[in-house]
C-alpha cells in the first residue's frame, strides 16, 4: 500500500466517523427538544398558600389545582407529586397562580400552633424563676423534667420535700425566641409583669398540665424548676408525679 492510498483510507474513516457523530449529535437533539416539549403536570395556587400551612392540608383545603406545562417551562423543583411533601410545612406564602415549588415547604418553619398539638396535648406558658432559669442552654425542641421544693409539717416538724411532677416534656418556645427581633424592641419587653420569672411555652398533656400547675402554686417561692434532659423517648423510667387534688373533694 502506498502513501497516497493510505492517506486516502484514513480520510475516508475519520469522515465516517465524523458522519456517525454529527447524526448522533442531532438525533439527540431532537429527542431533548421532543422532550421539552412534552406536558407534564404540576401544582399550581388555587388560593393564597399561608405560611405555616402543612402540606397534607393543600389538597383538602382547596389550596392547589393541577395544571399541565411543557416541560421546557417547568420551573426548577416544581412540585409534581403531593407525596414529596406530605410531611412538611410550608415557609413561606404561595400566591394565587404561582406554580407550587418543593423548596416552599420544610419540616418545622412556620408551623401553626394547632398542627404543633393532637389529641389531648396543649401549649401552654409557664413561668420559671430567673433564680432557676437554665438560660441559653434551653432550645425549643428541648425536653424537660419539672420539679418542685415546698415545705411540709409532719409530727416531728417541718420538711422540705422536692418532687418530680412532670417529665419529658418538649419545650416550643424560650424566652429568647419568644423575645423581639430587635434590639431596642426587646428591652422594653420584662420577663414577666414583676420582672422576676421567664415565660416557657411548653407542650403537654392536660394531665400533665395539671400537675405542672399544681406543683407550680404550691412549691415555696423560687423553688419550682426545670432540668433538661439528655433525650426525648429514652428508655429510663418515668417517675410517676405527684397527682393534684380532686377539686370537688374538700
Amino acid at each position: 500500500m502506498n502513501y497516497t492510498l493510505r492517506n486516502l483510507l484514513v480520510a475516508a474513516v475519520l469522515m465516517m466517523i465524523g458522519i456517525v457523530l454529527v447524526t448522533s449529535f442531532i438525533r439527540g437533539e431532537r429527542r431533548s427538544l421532543s422532550r421539552g416539549k412534552q406536558q407534564v403536570q404540576v401544582y399550581v395556587a388555587a388560593k393564597d398558600i399561608p405560611e405555616g400551612t402543612p402540606a397534607k392540608e393543600l389538597q383538602s383545603g382547596g389550596f392547589i389545582e393541577t395544571r399541565d406545562m411543557t416541560r421546557e417551562d417547568v420551573p426548577p423543583q416544581a412540585l409534581g407529586k403531593l407525596s414529596s411533601v406530605e410531611t412538611l410545612v410550608s415557609n413561606q406564602t404561595v400566591y394565587t397562580g404561582e406554580v407550587v415549588s418543593m423548596t416552599a415547604f420544610d419540616r418545622t418553619a412556620g408551623l401553626k400552633p394547632t398542627a404543633q398539638v393532637k389529641g389531648n396535648e396543649r401549649l401552654v406558658s409557664i413561668p420559671i424563676p430567673a433564680a432557676n432559669d437554665i438560660g441559653s442552654h434551653i432550645r425549643p425542641g428541648d425536653h424537660v423534667d419539672f420539679f418542685a421544693t415546698r415545705g411540709l409539717q409532719t409530727p416531728a416538724g417541718q420538711i422540705m420535700e422536692t418532687r418530680a411532677y412532670a417529665r419529658d416534656i418538649e419545650i416550643m418556645d424560650t424566652p429568647m425566641s419568644l423575645a423581639p427581633k430587635t434590639d431596642e424592641a426587646a428591652a422594653q419587653v420584662a420577663p414577666d409583669a414583676e420582672g422576676n420569672t421567664k415565660l416557657y411555652v411548653i407542650k403537654a398533656t392536660d394531665a400533665e398540665i395539671q400537675n405542672i400547675l399544681f406543683g407550680l402554686s404550691s412549691a415555696d417561692a423560687n423553688k419550682f424548676f426545670m432540668t433538661l434532659r439528655g433525650s426525648s423517648g429514652d428508655t429510663q423510667s418515668k417517675l410517676t408525679p405527684l397527682t393534684a387534688p380532686d377539686p370537688s373533694v374538700n
